[in-house]
C-alpha cells in the first residue's frame, strides 16, 4: 500500500482490536438483575390468548441485558388496585373482603420464563364470575371472580404493572438440594402436587434440574385441572418428560375428563398419591401449589394419612 508506514497501519488494527475487546467484554459481562426487593413498575410488551380463560403476558425487564433474576422456586409479588366495588361494599364473592379494605392488593406469581434477557413471561388463568366445585366436594359461586386475575386480564400492550421480589419459602439450589424456611434439605426424589396455575413453580424447578449438568434428581408430578382445556404449559411438561431420561414423570388428572381420556380422573386422592409419588420410605420432599382447598383437602390430609412426615411436604 503506497505511502503507508507501520504507525499508520497500527492505528486501525488497534481500533479494531479495541472494538473486539469491547464486544467480548460486554458479551461476557454478567447480566443485570431486575429484582432487588425494591418495588418497581415494568411494561407489558405482548399479550397472547392461550385458552378460553388463560393468557400469556410478556413484560419488559427494561433492556436486553437485564434478566429478572428470580432464584429457582421463588415468586414475584404483583400489585393492583382493590376494585371499587369491593371497597364500597366491603365484600367480594359474597364474603368479607379478604384484603380488609386495603386500597391495593398483592398476589404471588411464578413466571414461566424468568431468565431470558429483556423480558419475563407470566401465564395467567383468569377467574371470572362462575360456580365451581371445590376439592372437598362443595359447590361455590364466585359472584365477582378473582381480583388479581381480572386486573391482569385487563392489561394491554403499553400498560405498566408494579412488581416486587423475589419472595417465597422454597429455593432449589440444584443437585437435589433445597433451601426451606429455617433449614436445608436434600433428596433424590421430589414429589409434586399442583393445581391450575400452581404448575408454574413446578415447571420452573424441573426445567432448572433438567438443564443442570450432573443433576440426577427425580421428579414425579400430579397435576390436577377441571377440564383438558384448562391444562397449562402441557407442551412444555410433555417435552420435559420426553427428554428427561426417566427422571421426570407427569400424571394428569381431570375433574371432568373427555370421552377416551386415559389418565387420572377426579380430585387428587390418597390412592393417586400412593401410586404416582415417591413413598415416605424414600424420604422425598413433596412440593404443593394450587388453590387453598386443594392443598388442604386433597394434599395435606392425604399425605398425613399415608404416613408422610409433616416436615417432608411444603406449600409453595
Amino acid at each position: 500500500m503506497p505511502g503507508c508506514n507501520a504507525k499508520q497501519l497500527a492505528l486501525p488494527i488497534i481500533a479494531v482490536g479495541g472494538l473486539v475487546g469491547l464486544v467480548l467484554y460486554f458479551a461476557k459481562r454478567p447480566k443485570k438483575k431486575l429484582l432487588d426487593r425494591i418495588r418497581k413498575s415494568i411494561q407489558v410488551i405482548e399479550v397472547k390468548q392461550v385458552t378460553h380463560d388463560t393468557k400469556e403476558i410478556r413484560l419488559s425487564t427494561g433492556d436486553k441485558n437485564t434478566v429478572l433474576g428470580l432464584p429457582v422456586g421463588k415468586h414475584i409479588c404483583l400489585f393492583a388496585p382493590n376494585p371499587q366495588k369491593c371497597l364500597q361494599s366491603g365484600k367480594w364473592n359474597g364474603k368479607d373482603d379478604p384484603d380488609q379494605g386495603e386500597l391495593e392488593i398483592k398476589r404471588s406469581y411464578t413466571p414461566t420464563l424468568s431468565d431470558t434477557p429483556g423480558f419475563v413471561e407470566l401465564v395467567v388463568k383468569v377467574y371470572r364470575p362462575s360456580t365451581v366445585t371445590m376439592p372437598d366436594g362443595r359447590s361455590i359461586t364466585w359472584a365477582d371472580g378473582g381480583k388479581m386475575s381480572l386486573h391482569l386480564d385487563s392489561l394491554k400492550v403499553g400498560d405498566w404493572l408494579a412488581i416486587d421480589g423475589p419472595i417465597g419459602l422454597v429455593e432449589y439450589l440444584g443437585m437435589g438440594k433445597f433451601k426451606l424456611p429455617g433449614r436445608m434439605t436434600e433428596t433424590k426424589h421430589v414429589g409434586m402436587l399442583a393445581g391450575g396455575t400452581g404448575i408454574t413453580p413446578m415447571l420452573q424447578i424441573v426445567s432448572a434440574a433438567m438443564l443442570e449438568k450432573g443433576d440426577s434428581t427425580k421428579f414425579s408430578l400430579i397435576y390436577g385441572n377441571k377440564t383438558q382445556d384448562d391444562i397449562l404449559v402441557r407442551e412444555q411438561l410433555d417435552e420435559l418428560e420426553k427428554h428427561s431420561g426417566g427422571r421426570f414423570k407427569v400424571h394428569y388428572t381431570l375433574d371432568f375428563p373427555p370421552e377416551g381420556w386415559t389418565q387420572k380422573k377426579g380430585f387428587i386422592t390418597a390412592d393417586m398419591i400412593k401410586e404416582c409419588l415417591p413413598a415416605p420410605s424414600e424420604k422425598p420432599l413433596i412440593l404443593m401449589c394450587g388453590p387453598p382447598p386443594m392443598v388442604e383437602f386433597a394434599c395435606k390430609k392425604n399425605l398425613e394419612a399415608l404416613g408422610y412426615e409433616k416436615k417432608s411436604y411444603v406449600n409453595m
